[in-house]
């Protein structure tokens, strides 16, 4: 399955001390080798981030759902 997007940051990088981005739900470690990950492993990276930084009415929140709908949209558009 090909990913949605490239990536999910949202350029609000701040790390808490489990080493995981407060706004994109990613630890260091993914944010570093995102690239080297196949479709299936970004994909599932995106499933798990929206389910734990994505629900909520807060900013960031709301920042990361859109990113993800938008590059969902514009899939759809190509296909």
């Amino acid at each position: 399955m090909k990913p949605v997007t490239k990536k999910p940051c949202i350029d609000i990088c701040e790390f808490n001390k489990k080493d995981i981005c407060k706004a994109c739900g990613r630890t260091r470690q993914e944010k570093k080798e995102w690239k080297k990950l196949s479709a299936d492993e970004k994909q599932a990276i995106w499933a798990r981030i929206l389910e734990s930084h994505g629900s909520g009415k807060g900013k960031k929140p709301r920042a990361l759902r859109e990113l993800y709908e938008k590059a969902r949209r514009k899939q759809r558009e190509k296909a």
